[in-house]
């Protein structure tokens, strides 16, 4: 065992000091980016706590609008503010889950990917599989935590582990990740564990299960956004989890290209891993290229023109260019760029066109979102503090992989 190294649970952690452990510049980065989101995160709390305090139900059945102005007036003096009005987005959802279809499924796709190439015993995996499977899951913990910050009160998430829910979507998401996530650190504890015979005999099952997994994950996704049934983005969209699968894998292949060309540039093997995903980044561009000619979202206007235009030619163009002559980190990150557009454009575009009349109020109460009297397209532009939250988000899981890299030497782990 080599010097400054200890085993524990079949596992070799390195002897680092506080310093190097939380102190070094990989994670003062990331402190930079958490301390942008905290801002964020406490500004979007206050809005949403005073909103609360003023809006609760009980209050406003007991007594009527007599009770709310009084509420407003406590709110003014408990909080400091004047509005009782929510963080401005079109419902149902924003950025933040813009952010987390973003981050969570591009590292699902990862993870995937490094299953898949685990299970077809390519060479390269054996080499670089730890720290991919690691990267990958510091991106879904990284995009969970932007949506959770969509979620209003905590209390809610209390009450909705509390009162199980089967037929709804989004509790549909607490079994899944509950699974998901530490099958996922079993995943790379085997990559990684000192105990060779047992991983040996475990692998083909782990695969095979964990493959399984992700796929459950993409196709629980899928209809967590088809029960919205005004949203015809959503659900107009053929097999929309294979659209999640292969967008995902191309955000994670991007994600992979400039990991790697940051952390593992001395590595032997660098070259014929940038081969292996570029390849797979090739291939990955088709297949969107493909679903997108079928299905498309450049028919909407206004503002997600500009983010469809955007999507094709940052994350599928340009990557497909600088993948031919070999530019690979470049491509990387013109598809960690590109590719993020394409989430706002779905997340906003979905909600943009409410065309049922499902709920009977409102916009959704007439047949077509195009009267004269109603706006054609509903677009409201992310707030600062929302934007600031999903910095934070992105930083939190840079920490995240960044300790598990320090202390267990990830990236130099080829099992």
């Amino acid at each position: 065992m080599e010097r400054g190294v200890k085993e524990c649970c079949g596992l070799n952690f390195k002897s680092v000091s506080f310093a190097e452990l939380f102190l070094n510049k990989t994670m003062l980065f990331a402190y930079l980016l958490l301390a942008i989101g905290v801002v964020g995160w406490f500004q979007l709390y206050g809005l949403r706590f005073g909103h609360e305090f003023v809006n609760t139900t009980t209050l406003v059945d007991a007594g009527g609008n007599h009770a709310k102005i009084m509420a407003e007036a406590l709110k003014e003096q408990i909080f400091g503010m004047h509005h009782i009005e929510e963080v401005p987005r079109t419902e149902p959802w924003g950025i933040f889950v813009a952010q987390y279809t973003y981050l969570l499924y591009g590292g699902s796709a990862l993870i995937f990917l490094v299953a898949l190439a685990e299970l077809l015993n390519l060479h390269i995996s054996h080499k670089a599989s730890a720290a991919m499977m690691t990267l990958g899951i510091a991106m879904a913990l990284g995009g969970m935590t932007s949506i959770a910050s969509d979620w209003g009160n905590p209390l809610n998430i209390y009450y909705m582990i509390l009162n199980p829910q089967p037929h709804s979507g989004m509790w549909m998401m607490l079994p899944l990740y509950s699974i998901y996530i530490p099958f996922t650190f079993i995943e790379i504890y085997f990559l990684m564990t000192n105990k060779r015979e047992i991983a040996k005999k475990l692998a083909l099952p782990l695969v095979v299960i964990g493959l399984g997994i992700d796929v459950a994950e993409f196709y629980i996704q899928g209809i967590l956004f088809q029960l919205n049934e005004p949203r015809h983005l959503w659900t107009n969209f053929p097999e929309l989890w294979v659209y999640f699968l292969i967008t995902g894998a191309l955000s994670g292949i991007g994600f992979a290209l400039i990991y790697a060309g940051l952390a593992l540039r001395n590595k032997d093997w660098y070259e014929e891993l940038k081969a292996v995903l570029r390849k797979a980044g090739i291939a990955a561009i088709i297949l969107v290229a493909a679903y997108e000619t079928v299905t498309g979202m450049g028919h909407l206007e206004g503002p997600f023109k500009t983010m469809y235009y955007g999507y094709i030619a940052l994350g599928l163009v340009l990557p497909l260019l600088l993948f031919l002559i070999k530019q690979d980190v470049l491509a990387g990150i013109s598809i960690a760029i590109g590719t993020f557009s394409a989430r706002e454009l779905f997340v906003y575009g979905g909600n943009a066109h409410p065309m049922t009349d499902r709920f009977g109020t409102g916009f959704e109460a007439t047949t077509t979102y195009g009267l004269s009297d109603v706006e054609k397209l509903v677009y409201d532009a992310p707030h600062t503090m929302e934007i600031l939250v999903i910095i934070g988000a992105l930083g939190l899981g840079i920490a995240i992989f960044k300790l598990l890299d320090t202390l267990l030497d990830v990236s130099n782990q080829p099992h």
